[in-house]
């Protein structure tokens, strides 16, 4: 290309640029302002929602991953698995409690009191310290879910990138949902629950009065999530399988008294967690370590005592109820008749084992231990009716076990119906809506994390 043809080249380049610089600067001045904010926010949702979704599942699938490896590690050891809670207790409490106390607890607890008391600003040292709490907690068999301590470290991380974000306009008001994004990432990833991931981050901030610019951010964000977790064939980390069919419409009756059941198991559930926790005097810094070794030792013996598979996150106890094998479920249990007492004592436990992990301090969540209850709950009463295995109406009744409890302990109706709708299928929606409905009502005043984030206060102000 010759010297004129290239001046030429760039000549033509700048008329154009110009040309297309002014007639989208013409067309902007035409927009009135209120579309104009809406563009605005849409394209910050959208940066936030990509990002929030592609690391959401990329930490949730390192920490999975991390979590079997060290599960195996363990196992292969040979030792006695109820010694294992004790040594992460040690680790935890001994090492990263003292480094950073901010560490301990659920999580979810310190999301609220992000976005309702520091302007959506979780602290950084805590959220690189909750990730090393939770995998040490969890994958040494403490007993607790991950989607409480993940939840606070990808809204965290979320939040540090809101902060940095500055520079392209992006103000504290955008903090805030970059931190609500990670949450409902961390849904998403968990669950695979592209919709409902969004409206839990959302709905356990403020149920009676959900934002469209909370609410929008939080749903593409969630399905962003599941997005990139099929593209990348990752399975989601509780797997729910239900048959591709409509239950019997006598079985609403039954339907309903599960709800009931889950509601006030619910409401016992909360009751066990925040006495053990007042006990405990949790919300004291002193004597931390010897409380969280004490918890961690009993909560691991009972659990290794009925059946270990009630020790750590207790996915296999999922997996058994999906696939109908009752030896998984039976554990120690052998002697023990008729197969819905040895449920019963399975929900008991499991809840005494979550609730004296985290009531002592331990990092472990209450999602994942809700679900197993009230899928244990669901399958009391299948038992008890004598509903066959791998039917619709036995998962009809394991689903409103699975929605009544989060509505009940969480206090989510909205995302419980909505998760367990995207987790077992647009069949049992009615079993779905209904149960998290009454498994709200009956608890509706009271959540597992009441007592967490008053204590948390209390420890703010020493």
């Amino acid at each position: 290309m010759g010297i004129d043809n290239l001046a030429l080249w760039h000549y033509k380049k700048i008329i154009v640029f110009s040309l297309v610089k002014n007639k989208t600067f013409i067309i902007y001045m035409f927009i009135n302002t209120e579309t104009k904010k809406s563009y605005i926010y849409l394209i910050k949702w959208v940066t936030l929602a990509i990002i929030s979704g592609i690391l959401g599942s990329v930490i949730v699938k390192t920490f999975t991953l991390l979590l079997e490896s060290i599960n195996s590690i363990i196992s292969s050891t040979n030792l006695p698995l109820v010694i294992w809670p004790i040594v992460g207790a040690l680790l935890t409490g001994g090492i990263i409690y003292v480094i950073e106390p901010g560490a301990a607890g659920e999580g979810i607890p310190s999301y609220l009191r992000g976005l309702n008391q520091n302007k959506a600003r979780l602290d950084l040292r805590e959220t690189f310290f909750k990730y090393f709490a939770a995998l040490f907690t969890l994958s040494t068999y403490g007993n607790g879910g991950i989607i409480g301590p993940l939840g606070r470290v990808i809204s965290g991380v979320m939040s540090f990138i809101g902060d940095k974000l500055k520079f392209l306009r992006f103000t504290d008001f955008d903090r805030r949902t970059a931190t609500i994004c990670g949450m409902a990432a961390t849904i998403g990833a968990v669950f695979h629950s592209a919709i409902g991931g969004g409206v839990f981050a959302v709905e356990i901030i403020q149920k009676t009065e959900m934002r469209y610019r909370d609410l929008f951010p939080a749903i593409l964000s969630s399905t962003l999530a599941v997005y990139f977790c099929k593209l990348n064939n990752w399975p989601s980390f509780y797997s729910i399988k239900a048959v591709n069919e409509f239950m019997d419409l006598q079985m609403l009756f039954w339907v309903l008294l599960v709800a009931l059941c889950a509601g006030f198991t619910g409401k016992l559930y909360i009751y066990l967690y925040n006495s053990i926790a007042r006990l405990i005097k949790r919300e004291q810094q002193k004597n931390r370590l010897f409380k969280v070794l004490i918890g961690s030792a009993i909560a691991a013996f009972f659990a290794w005592i009925i059946n270990p598979q009630l020790l750590g996150t207790s996915k296999s106890i999922i997996v058994s109820i999906f696939k109908q094998d009752n030896s998984i479920l039976i554990g120690n249990l052998e002697g023990l008749k008729p197969l819905f007492l040895i449920l019963l004592i399975l929900m008991i436990i499991k809840a005494f084992a979550n609730c004296l992990t985290v009531g002592t301090g331990m990092s472990a969540g209450f999602t994942g231990p809700s679900v197993i209850i009230g899928l244990l709950l669901g399958m009391v009463f299948t038992n008890l009716l004598g509903i066959e295995n791998n039917s619709a109406n036995y998962y009809a009744l394991l689903a409103a076990g699975f929605s009544a409890m989060l509505g009940s302990s969480i206090n989510i109706p909205l995302a419980a119906a909505i998760l367990t709708i995207e987790t077992f299928g647009l069949q049992y929606s009615l079993a779905a809506g209904l149960a998290a409905i009454i498994g709200f009502q009956v608890n509706r005043h009271y959540t597992l994390y009441d007592y967490a984030q008053k204590s948390a206060k209390l420890f703010d102000n020493k």
